[in-house]
């Protein structure tokens, strides 16, 4: 298969044993995982639990992604089990010294495995005023920026919608982005993940183009139920082209889970992913080689978006 944008499969977002291709990989084996992404063309894989893993599969894993050619995803500062944690709105010495253990777990894992993010989820503090929360949470930012700066690395922060993970600072798309702005530096941009943001938020296409310039990762899972791209109330090869449109070239992740798992399923979304990966093409050609009628306010790429869109959706 070959592919217009760079997508990524995950080796296990929700724990490292469930990835993303277990019935068409015939494993569940991470390893097996890698070979099936590289088989079907795809550019990279995503493994945000990878810190947590033993370093004897850590090893396997990155020699296997080498190997394969395939470049690595984001991954997670800190644990499953302490993404809840809220070290990054504390400032006192114990908090700060945790920070300090987990960004050194997750450079060293980084280098490791060859991924250029990092991403952090971090939990509120509910003994402090919330802006008291996000002035801490700027200030933890803006120390370890230099930091991942001097690495190659940048820090990428996630909001969560309160639906899936309580507790979490961030639930808010635009919130994330002043969050960044307020740090003011280059090493700290955002993820846009398509099942958290229109959970929060909605408006996917004008919150994609409004944050672009400080959109480092973006994930896709449709909504309500984090499933594959083609079911749920997002229209996701309207998201797609956006994203081509707007110029991203870094690995999009699916970040997802199946319906009704199973290799049906599996097939079913690739073909669906290959098709919507088609019409950016088709778009890319109608626009250079011949005229599209203005639609209403828009111009004509949004009027080539829409034709390779509602066409693609036709045939679903």
């Amino acid at each position: 298969m070959t592919w217009t944008l760079r997508y990524a499969a995950h080796l296990g977002f929700r724990s490292p044993e469930a990835p993303l291709f277990p019935a068409s990989a015939g494993s569940s084996d991470p390893l097996a995982q890698i070979d099936f992404a590289a088989s079907i063309g795809f550019a990279g894989v995503q493994d945000p639990w990878f810190a947590t893993r033993p370093p004897s599969t850590q090893a396997a894993l990155a020699a296997r992604a080498r190997e394969q050619g395939l470049a690595a995803g984001c991954l997670v500062c800190g644990s499953p089990s302490a993404i809840r944690a809220a070290p990054w709105t504390r400032v006192d010495g114990a908090a700060r010294a945790n920070l300090e253990r987990e960004l050194s777990d997750a450079i060293a894992s980084a280098r490791r495995l060859g991924s250029r993010q990092i991403v952090v989820l971090t939990g509120a503090d509910a003994d402090a005023p919330r802006q008291m929360r996000i002035d801490r949470f700027v200030s933890n930012l803006a120390w370890a920026a230099p930091r991942l700066a001097d690495e190659g690395l940048t820090l990428c922060l996630e909001p969560i919608s309160a639906r899936a993970i309580p507790g979490m600072l961030l639930n808010h798309f635009p919130e994330g982005c002043d969050i960044v702005r307020s740090v003011g530096h280059p090493a700290v941009q955002m993820v846009f993940d398509t099942a958290h943001v229109q959970s929060m938020d909605g408006d996917l296409l004008s919150n994609l183009e409004r944050g672009f310039d400080l959109i480092e990762v973006i994930q896709i899972a449709n909504h309500p139920g984090r499933t594959e791209p083609e079911i749920g109330e997002i229209n996701m090869a309207a998201v797609l082209l956006k994203v081509h449109q707007l110029g991203y070239r870094g690995l999009i992740e699916l970040e997802h889970v199946w319906m009704k798992p199973g290799l049906d399923a599996e097939r079913g979304a690739l073909d669906w992913l290959q098709r919507a990966d088609a019409a950016l093409t088709a778009v890319e050609s109608r626009e250079e080689t011949g005229p599209v009628r203005r639609h209403g306010d828009g111009d004509r790429r949004e009027r080539a978006a829409d034709v390779a869109v509602d066409g693609l959706l036709a045939g679903k």
